[in-house]
């Protein structure tokens, strides 16, 4: 297939999908279902918006294969991205930290090089990491670059935990980029073009989208998961889209944003990792999104797994919109959640969770008082 990618009818349109966290074998109907689901969101998507490329947040097969040519991983990505395969569409990937921790990324980037549509090509000058690369956008004549988009490795978790839960992009990673951008620059005559830029776990600038809540907003509060901060937090006025959870970003910043700023070419920045979240708002002028998940099959948010279509203006092409579309918001029926589950958001679920037995304790404690009642009498 032509793998040069070019601006179509004045703009350029992508389409992002986060964190599938398909299952290597479907050998069961709940999996089949889920697996359904999922490809009727991508088919969807594909269909409402056209888009020029389709990219991978990270984390889309979750399972080790340990088979000897390394076929059932093979077979099984083949499977989960069959709607994109069959459309013909290019896309590209980034890994999330669970492709990493399997310990075969080597062999899951070779899978991803086998698929005819995948246009991503690690870059061999990358100093670490397993897949980082940069792809350039032409005009919709083809005659000249105008855009650039990197896909960047944020690799696994810390080596110290004591550190911080997640790892980050790393200083060579960074020199890397900026030596990158700086050659991009150069063969450009002297023009920086502006870019999108893509991987898995975000960045700690995300905590400048939020604010901590107010006494009265507690109930509507982020679940922090892994305890990153004690602190409780709800989005800033203008951001939009959902906090389903606290960013799982870095806790310690190793300078990734400010060499945007530096740099001057990324107009964008957009993640996974974090399932529930699909918030987007600004940061020294820079967009940061988040896209929650795309499956079922990981901890999930009713039917409010999402795409991203992102768009860019041929002839503003610093100018670029997002905007997230949920699988029920599309018009499809899911068949693999229950009817309380499809309806209910994650951070519902969690509050019945802890109310539940709370109640059924109250509940316990009247029908005794009750009793004691009676048995006076």
């Amino acid at each position: 297939m032509n793998k040069e990618l070019k601006f179509n009818n004045g703009k350029f349109t992508i389409m992002t999908l986060g964190d599938i966290h398909e299952c290597l074998h479907v050998d069961t109907r709940e999996k089949r279902k889920k697996r359904e689901d999922m490809h009727n969101l991508v088919k969807m998507g594909i269909l409402a918006f056209k888009p020029d490329l389709i990219v991978l947040l990270g984390d889309t097969l979750s399972e080790r294969d340990d088979s000897e040519n390394f076929e059932n991983y093979k077979n099984a990505l083949r499977d989960i991205l069959k709607p994109i395969i069959d459309s013909g569409i290019p896309f590209c990937y980034v890994l999330g930290n669970h492709e990493h921790d399997q310990g075969q990324e080597d062999k899951i980037v070779e899978a991803y090089k086998e698929i005819e549509t995948c246009i991503g090509v690690n870059d061999e000058t990358a100093p670490r990491g397993n897949f980082n690369c940069n792809l350039l956008v032409k005009n919709s004549e083809g005659t000249d670059d105008i855009f650039n988009l990197w896909f960047i490795d944020s690799n696994n978790c810390c080596e110290d935990p004591e550190i911080s839960k997640y790892d980050w992009v790393h200083e060579d990673q960074i020199e890397w980029y900026e030596s990158k951008a700086a050659k991009i620059k150069e063969e450009h005559g002297g023009k920086t073009l502006p870019a999108i830029l893509f991987q898995h776990i975000p960045v700690c600038e995300e905590y400048d989208l939020l604010r901590e809540a107010k006494f009265y907003e507690l109930p509507f509060v982020a679940e922090d998961s892994f305890n990153f901060t004690e602190k409780k937090f709800v989005l800033k006025d203008g951001v939009e889209g959902y906090l389903g959870e606290v960013p799982c970003a870095p806790q310690v910043n190793h300078g990734q944003f400010a060499s945007w700023k530096k740099t001057g070419d990324v107009i964008a920045a957009f993640f996974g990792h974090d399932h529930l979240n699909d918030f987007t708002g600004y940061v020294d002028g820079i967009m940061l999104g988040q896209n929650k998940t795309s499956g079922f099959c990981c901890y999930t948010d009713g039917c409010r797994s999402c795409i991203r279509i992102t768009t860019v203006k041929e002839d503003n092409p610093r100018e670029v919109k997002s905007k997230v579309y949920h699988f029920k918001e599309l018009g499809l029926k899911c068949t693999s959640l229950g009817p309380i589950e499809s309806r209910i958001s994650d951070r519902q679920s969690m509050a019945l969770h802890k109310i539940l037995p709370t109640a059924a304790g109250l509940a316990g404690v009247a029908g005794v008082a009750t009793l004691i009642k009676k048995l006076k009498k």
